[in-house]
């Protein structure tokens, strides 16, 4: 079986969240290909299709499978004619952030025959309004994604062994992710705790991929304060890394830390609540079992691999 990922890069390769999407499926023995969008804009898609649909006469996938809105709409166009299932991952942002987003799904659905529509959380699929979707989160690397040493994780960091370290799981210009609630909360503990131990924030940016799980393992706690997500990987990366922490309730949040020790889901955004949480995650002493609920809930880059292969054989 033959398939070709569909996906944006701004760096020029595909992201890293649909490489290990595809790799885990090559190690099913499934042949992947990539083709990466690398322009921007409405214009700049449009621009893509020529190119795309070249590639797949070239390529002949037995299924094209495209990652984000933008890329299932090219994916679509390019396809037209021509007898080639599509799958679309709708990944978050390319459903939540725009009220005409999910018209736009629904649109290109119903006039190019989708063979199945992806979203990543229960909350994506009511907003896109398409009962059919099935809602299969981005799985987890499980091999990567491992819990390591904290004191060894920390001393490659060059992090103090007499702070608590808390890491916010996003770049702090991204005004989704939230930034300023998990300062906040930081510098509200900061005030009580300052006799016993300062807290520090750090921001997970700026790193590899295959660099993170040393920064997930060194850190106390984790905190995603977002406003939105679809099913946010570095939160289900954070539970593979066994590390406690704290989520505003953001796309599956709740869902995910339901049944993990050390971590919660709050209520509200309240900067009162979200530091009693953050408290008892810091106090929390050794892993949690982020690790099991992953794999009870099918999460491994391994199971929904399995999943997704389901899928692609199973024709209209």
């Amino acid at each position: 079986m033959k398939i070709l990922f569909v996906a944006s890069g701004r760096s020029g390769g595909v992201n890293a969240i649909v490489k290990n999407q595809g790799e885990s499926l090559r190690k099913e023995g499934v042949d992947v290909a990539y083709f990466v969008v690398k322009q921007y804009g409405v214009k700049g898609y449009i621009k893509t299709i020529p190119t795309l649909r070249k590639t797949i006469r070239e390529i002949k996938p037995d299924v094209v499978h495209a990652h984000y809105g933008w890329c299932a709409y090219i994916s679509s166009l390019a396809l037209a004619g021509l007898d080639i299932p599509m799958v679309a991952s709708l990944m978050g942002n390319d459903i939540l952030d725009h009220k005409w987003y999910p018209w736009m799904a629904q649109v290109f659905r119903k006039l190019f025959r989708w063979q199945a529509t992806i979203v990543k959380s229960q909350e994506m699929r009511n907003r896109v309004g398409i009962p059919q979707a099935m809602v299969i989160p981005n799985g987890v690397n499980m091999k990567l994604f491992r819990e390591l040493n904290q004191e060894e994780c920390r001393n490659q960091m060059g992090w103090s062994k007499d702070k608590w370290h808390v890491l916010f799981l996003g770049r702090r210009t991204d005004t989704r992710k939230n930034y300023p609630l998990a300062e906040e909360a930081v510098a509200l503990l900061n005030k009580q705790y300052t006799h016993i131990r300062t807290i520090e924030r750090h921001c997970l940016e700026g790193y590899k991929n295959e660099d993170t799980p040393v920064v997930y393992n060194a850190a106390d706690a984790a905190i995603l304060p977002s406003f939105y997500e679809g099913s946010a990987n570095a939160l289900k990366e954070t539970m593979a890394c066994g590390v406690p922490l704290v989520a505003t309730p953001c796309g599956d949040a709740e869902e995910r830390l339901l049944r993990v020790t050390g971590s919660a889901c709050s209520k509200t955004y309240q900067v009162e609540e979200i530091a009693t949480l953050l408290e008892k995650a810091l106090k929390w002493e050794g892993k949690t079992n982020g690790r099991q609920i992953l794999q009870e809930d099918g999460l491994s880059s391994k199971q929904v691999a399995e999943q997704l292969i389901q899928i692609y054989t199973i024709r209209k």
